[in-house]
Protein backbone atom coordinates (compact mmCIF):
# COMPACT_ATOMS: atom_id res chain seq x y z
CA UNK A 1 0.00 0.00 0.00
CA UNK A 2 1.45 4.00 -0.89
CA UNK A 3 0.33 6.92 -0.02
CA UNK A 4 -0.12 9.85 -2.64
CA UNK A 5 3.55 10.72 -2.71
CA UNK A 6 3.99 7.11 -3.79
CA UNK A 7 5.33 6.19 -0.18
CA UNK A 8 5.03 2.69 0.88
CA UNK A 9 2.74 2.45 4.27
CA UNK A 10 2.32 0.26 6.92
CA UNK A 11 -1.38 -1.16 6.90
CA UNK A 12 -3.17 -0.41 10.12
CA UNK A 13 -3.10 -3.45 12.39
CA UNK A 14 -2.77 -3.13 16.40
CA UNK A 15 0.47 -4.22 17.35
CA UNK A 16 1.52 -4.27 21.15
CA UNK A 17 5.05 -2.77 21.27
CA UNK A 18 7.89 -2.32 24.21
CA UNK A 19 10.21 0.22 23.78
CA UNK A 20 13.90 -0.21 25.08
CA UNK A 21 15.89 3.62 25.00
CA UNK A 22 19.72 4.68 25.99
CA UNK A 23 21.33 8.04 24.85
CA UNK A 24 24.94 8.77 24.60
CA UNK A 25 26.39 12.81 25.27
CA UNK A 26 28.50 15.43 24.86
CA UNK A 27 30.90 14.28 22.08
CA UNK A 28 32.53 17.16 20.19
CA UNK A 29 33.43 17.09 16.57
CA UNK A 30 37.02 17.47 16.06
CA UNK A 31 36.32 18.96 12.54
CA UNK A 32 33.49 20.86 13.12
CA UNK A 33 33.77 21.95 16.58
CA UNK A 34 29.96 20.83 17.10
CA UNK A 35 28.41 19.00 20.26
CA UNK A 36 26.26 16.17 19.69
CA UNK A 37 23.94 13.81 21.81
CA UNK A 38 22.72 10.94 20.10
CA UNK A 39 19.79 9.16 21.50
CA UNK A 40 18.55 5.58 20.04
CA UNK A 41 15.65 3.13 21.01
CA UNK A 42 14.49 -0.45 19.80
CA UNK A 43 10.86 -1.13 19.13
CA UNK A 44 9.68 -4.94 19.78
CA UNK A 45 6.57 -6.42 19.04
CA UNK A 46 5.69 -8.25 22.21
CA UNK A 47 4.39 -10.65 19.83
CA UNK A 48 7.87 -11.55 18.25
CA UNK A 49 10.51 -10.29 21.03
CA UNK A 50 14.11 -10.11 20.48
CA UNK A 51 15.51 -10.21 24.06
CA UNK A 52 15.18 -14.12 24.10
CA UNK A 53 17.17 -13.68 21.00
CA UNK A 54 19.86 -11.45 22.33
CA UNK A 55 20.43 -13.78 25.27
CA UNK A 56 20.75 -16.76 23.01
CA UNK A 57 23.21 -15.43 21.17
CA UNK A 58 25.09 -13.84 24.29
CA UNK A 59 25.68 -17.00 25.75
CA UNK A 60 25.12 -19.77 22.94
CA UNK A 61 22.13 -21.42 24.45
CA UNK A 62 21.94 -23.19 21.37
CA UNK A 63 25.47 -24.93 21.58
CA UNK A 64 26.13 -28.06 23.81
CA UNK A 65 27.97 -27.23 26.99
CA UNK A 66 27.07 -23.54 26.62
CA UNK A 67 27.46 -23.81 30.52
CA UNK A 68 30.94 -24.22 30.41
CA UNK A 69 31.43 -20.32 28.56
CA UNK A 70 28.69 -18.79 30.69
CA UNK A 71 31.04 -16.63 33.05
CA UNK A 72 33.21 -15.64 29.43
CA UNK A 73 30.48 -14.47 27.65
CA UNK A 74 28.99 -12.94 30.88
CA UNK A 75 30.27 -9.47 30.08
CA UNK A 76 28.91 -6.21 29.93
CA UNK A 77 28.17 -4.31 26.93
CA UNK A 78 29.36 -0.09 27.10
CA UNK A 79 31.11 0.55 23.93
CA UNK A 80 32.73 3.58 25.81
CA UNK A 81 34.65 1.09 27.98
CA UNK A 82 35.24 -1.60 25.35
CA UNK A 83 38.87 -1.68 24.86
CA UNK A 84 40.66 -4.84 25.29
CA UNK A 85 38.62 -7.73 25.97
CA UNK A 86 38.21 -10.22 23.59
CA UNK A 87 35.30 -12.01 24.87
CA UNK A 88 33.41 -8.56 24.70
CA UNK A 89 33.91 -8.45 20.96
CA UNK A 90 32.71 -12.13 20.96
CA UNK A 91 29.31 -10.97 22.22
CA UNK A 92 29.25 -8.07 20.10
CA UNK A 93 30.10 -9.83 17.01
CA UNK A 94 27.17 -12.54 17.87
CA UNK A 95 24.95 -9.61 18.51
CA UNK A 96 25.49 -8.16 15.12
CA UNK A 97 25.63 -11.59 13.89
CA UNK A 98 22.19 -11.98 14.85
CA UNK A 99 21.33 -8.35 13.61
CA UNK A 100 22.39 -9.29 10.16
CA UNK A 101 20.84 -12.61 10.01
CA UNK A 102 17.50 -11.30 10.97
CA UNK A 103 16.85 -8.95 8.05
CA UNK A 104 17.65 -12.15 5.58
CA UNK A 105 14.92 -13.95 7.98
CA UNK A 106 12.49 -12.61 10.18
CA UNK A 107 13.06 -9.24 10.19
CA UNK A 108 11.73 -8.96 14.10
CA UNK A 109 14.58 -6.23 15.00
CA UNK A 110 13.60 -2.48 14.66
CA UNK A 111 15.31 0.32 15.69
CA UNK A 112 16.44 4.23 15.10
CA UNK A 113 19.18 6.47 15.79
CA UNK A 114 18.82 10.34 16.28
CA UNK A 115 22.13 12.43 16.47
CA UNK A 116 21.32 15.55 17.81
CA UNK A 117 23.35 18.81 17.00
CA UNK A 118 23.32 21.04 20.19
CA UNK A 119 24.96 23.90 18.49
CA UNK A 120 22.66 24.67 16.46
CA UNK A 121 19.81 24.41 18.86
CA UNK A 122 18.82 28.02 20.72
CA UNK A 123 19.17 27.14 24.45
CA UNK A 124 16.68 30.15 25.14
CA UNK A 125 13.95 27.50 23.87
CA UNK A 126 14.42 24.97 27.01
CA UNK A 127 14.37 24.91 30.21
CA UNK A 128 17.80 26.95 31.79
CA UNK A 129 17.99 24.71 35.03
CA UNK A 130 16.80 21.39 33.30
CA UNK A 131 18.86 22.14 30.28
CA UNK A 132 19.74 18.86 29.10
CA UNK A 133 16.76 16.97 30.33
CA UNK A 134 14.54 19.71 28.49
CA UNK A 135 16.14 19.45 25.52
CA UNK A 136 16.19 15.55 25.40
CA UNK A 137 12.66 15.06 26.22
CA UNK A 138 11.63 17.15 23.68
CA UNK A 139 13.84 15.03 20.63
CA UNK A 140 13.20 11.88 22.36
CA UNK A 141 9.24 12.15 21.74
CA UNK A 142 10.00 13.21 18.68
CA UNK A 143 12.01 10.07 17.14
CA UNK A 144 9.70 7.56 19.11
CA UNK A 145 6.55 9.11 17.66
CA UNK A 146 7.82 9.11 14.22
CA UNK A 147 9.50 5.57 14.35
CA UNK A 148 6.46 3.95 16.06
CA UNK A 149 4.10 5.63 13.10
CA UNK A 150 6.50 4.65 10.48
CA UNK A 151 7.37 0.98 11.54
CA UNK A 152 4.16 0.13 12.88
CA UNK A 153 1.00 2.14 11.16
CA UNK A 154 -1.50 3.94 13.39
CA UNK A 155 -2.32 0.68 15.17
CA UNK A 156 0.14 1.03 18.05
CA UNK A 157 0.03 -0.06 22.19
CA UNK A 158 2.81 1.09 23.98
CA UNK A 159 3.20 -1.10 26.59
CA UNK A 160 5.77 0.27 28.38
CA UNK A 161 9.30 2.21 27.75
CA UNK A 162 12.06 1.25 29.14
CA UNK A 163 14.87 3.29 29.83
CA UNK A 164 18.56 3.04 31.10
CA UNK A 165 19.40 4.70 34.58
CA UNK A 166 20.38 8.27 33.86
CA UNK A 167 19.81 11.93 34.27
CA UNK A 168 16.38 11.41 33.26
CA UNK A 169 15.52 10.26 36.32
CA UNK A 170 16.52 13.36 38.18
CA UNK A 171 13.68 15.47 35.72
CA UNK A 172 10.77 15.66 37.97
CA UNK A 173 8.22 15.26 33.77
CA UNK A 174 10.40 12.62 32.12
CA UNK A 175 8.93 9.43 33.43
CA UNK A 176 5.41 10.35 32.88
CA UNK A 177 5.08 13.37 30.69
CA UNK A 178 6.32 11.04 28.13
CA UNK A 179 3.76 8.71 28.24
CA UNK A 180 1.46 11.45 28.10
CA UNK A 181 2.24 13.48 25.24
CA UNK A 182 2.56 10.15 22.86
CA UNK A 183 -1.05 9.44 24.03
CA UNK A 184 -2.53 12.43 22.24
CA UNK A 185 -0.76 11.36 19.16
CA UNK A 186 -3.29 9.90 16.93
CA UNK A 187 -3.13 6.29 16.19
CA UNK A 188 -0.88 5.76 19.92
CA UNK A 189 -1.94 4.79 22.53
CA UNK A 190 -0.02 4.24 25.82
CA UNK A 191 -0.47 2.45 29.18
CA UNK A 192 -0.37 4.02 32.27
CA UNK A 193 2.83 2.48 33.45
CA UNK A 194 5.56 5.45 33.85
CA UNK A 195 8.95 5.27 32.11
CA UNK A 196 11.11 2.74 33.71
CA UNK A 197 14.68 3.16 34.70
CA UNK A 198 17.03 -0.35 33.91
CA UNK A 199 20.20 -0.79 35.10
CA UNK A 200 23.30 -0.88 33.27
CA UNK A 201 23.81 -4.60 34.10
CA UNK A 202 21.98 -7.73 32.93
CA UNK A 203 23.14 -9.34 36.27
CA UNK A 204 20.51 -7.07 37.83
CA UNK A 205 17.79 -7.52 34.81
CA UNK A 206 18.13 -9.37 31.90
CA UNK A 207 16.59 -6.60 29.99
CA UNK A 208 19.12 -4.78 30.28
CA UNK A 209 20.70 -6.98 27.02
CA UNK A 210 18.73 -5.02 25.08
CA UNK A 211 19.58 -1.90 26.34
CA UNK A 212 23.24 -2.55 25.90
CA UNK A 213 22.58 -3.51 22.61
CA UNK A 214 21.10 0.00 21.95
CA UNK A 215 24.58 1.25 23.54
CA UNK A 216 26.26 -0.55 20.99
CA UNK A 217 24.54 0.54 18.13
CA UNK A 218 25.04 4.59 19.25
CA UNK A 219 28.46 4.34 19.78
CA UNK A 220 29.27 2.70 16.31
CA UNK A 221 27.14 5.44 14.93
CA UNK A 222 29.21 8.24 16.88
CA UNK A 223 32.65 6.38 16.04
CA UNK A 224 31.32 6.44 11.99
CA UNK A 225 29.98 9.84 12.28
CA UNK A 226 32.40 12.18 14.48
CA UNK A 227 35.60 9.37 13.75
CA UNK A 228 38.52 8.74 16.10
CA UNK A 229 41.70 9.28 17.11
CA UNK A 230 43.46 6.74 15.33
CA UNK A 231 46.43 6.67 17.75
CA UNK A 232 44.90 5.36 20.44
CA UNK A 233 41.69 3.80 18.62
CA UNK A 234 41.63 -0.19 19.53
CA UNK A 235 41.73 -2.71 17.86
CA UNK A 236 39.20 -4.48 19.08
CA UNK A 237 36.91 -1.71 18.00
CA UNK A 238 38.11 -1.44 14.65
CA UNK A 239 37.53 -5.11 13.92
CA UNK A 240 33.49 -4.32 15.09
CA UNK A 241 33.79 -1.43 12.54
CA UNK A 242 34.77 -4.23 9.78
CA UNK A 243 31.61 -6.47 10.42
CA UNK A 244 29.56 -7.32 7.64
CA UNK A 245 26.41 -5.50 9.53
CA UNK A 246 27.90 -2.36 10.03
CA UNK A 247 29.42 -2.01 5.52
CA UNK A 248 26.54 -3.72 4.57
CA UNK A 249 23.79 -2.83 6.33
CA UNK A 250 23.85 0.55 8.32
CA UNK A 251 26.40 2.05 6.30
CA UNK A 252 25.74 1.37 2.87
CA UNK A 253 21.95 0.62 3.41
CA UNK A 254 20.48 2.14 6.13
CA UNK A 255 23.10 5.41 5.86
CA UNK A 256 23.52 5.31 2.22
CA UNK A 257 20.78 4.33 0.52
CA UNK A 258 17.26 4.78 3.15
CA UNK A 259 14.57 4.61 0.88
CA UNK A 260 15.46 1.52 -1.15
CA UNK A 261 12.05 -0.38 0.10
CA UNK A 262 13.16 -3.22 -2.74
CA UNK A 263 16.27 -4.41 -0.67
CA UNK A 264 16.39 -8.14 -0.17
CA UNK A 265 17.57 -6.59 3.93
CA UNK A 266 14.05 -5.14 4.28
CA UNK A 267 15.44 -2.51 6.71
CA UNK A 268 12.89 0.14 5.55
CA UNK A 269 10.28 0.87 7.92
CA UNK A 270 12.65 -0.66 10.33
CA UNK A 271 16.26 0.71 11.05
CA UNK A 272 16.59 4.97 11.08
CA UNK A 273 19.07 7.04 11.49
CA UNK A 274 18.62 11.05 12.00
CA UNK A 275 20.41 13.69 12.44
CA UNK A 276 18.98 17.07 13.43
CA UNK A 277 18.88 20.07 13.21
CA UNK A 278 21.07 21.12 9.69
CA UNK A 279 20.91 24.64 10.96
CA UNK A 280 20.20 27.30 13.33
CA UNK A 281 16.66 28.98 12.96
CA UNK A 282 14.69 31.36 14.75
CA UNK A 283 11.16 30.63 16.64
CA UNK A 284 8.41 31.24 13.98
CA UNK A 285 10.62 31.84 10.40
CA UNK A 286 10.38 30.35 7.44
CA UNK A 287 14.04 28.54 7.89
CA UNK A 288 11.67 26.40 11.06
CA UNK A 289 9.46 25.69 8.82
CA UNK A 290 10.98 23.65 6.45
CA UNK A 291 12.45 20.12 7.08
CA UNK A 292 15.43 20.77 9.12
CA UNK A 293 17.16 17.44 9.49
CA UNK A 294 20.21 16.34 7.51
CA UNK A 295 19.87 14.79 4.25
CA UNK A 296 21.73 11.41 6.10
CA UNK A 297 22.51 9.83 2.87
CA UNK A 298 24.82 12.88 2.21
CA UNK A 299 26.54 13.06 5.66
CA UNK A 300 30.41 12.78 5.78
CA UNK A 301 31.29 9.97 7.73
CA UNK A 302 34.69 10.83 9.28
CA UNK A 303 35.63 7.54 10.29
CA UNK A 304 35.07 6.12 6.68
CA UNK A 305 37.66 9.66 5.51
CA UNK A 306 39.95 8.96 7.75
CA UNK A 307 40.48 5.16 6.72
CA UNK A 308 40.69 6.33 2.90
CA UNK A 309 43.10 9.45 3.75
CA UNK A 310 45.53 6.51 6.19
CA UNK A 311 45.58 4.16 2.91
CA UNK A 312 47.43 7.04 0.94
Amino acid sequence: MQDLFGHKTIESEVRSIRIYADEIQDFVSPITGEKWLYTGAIYEDISKPILPDLIRTRYCTDRENWEVFREKNDAEIHWADFRKEVKKRDVINRWLEYAYNDCLGARNLHFSILGINLSNLNVDEFDTHQNFNSIYNRFFRSMLKHSLKKYFGRGVIIEEILHEQGPQQDHKYFDWHTIYKLDQEEGLNVTEKPVCFLPKTHREDERSNVIQFIDLLLGIFKDLHLGVNRENYQQLKQDVLDHKFVNEILIDRVISNPLNSNSSFGYVNRFNVSLFPNQNTEAGSQERLLNSYYDIAKVRLEYLHQHQSSLF
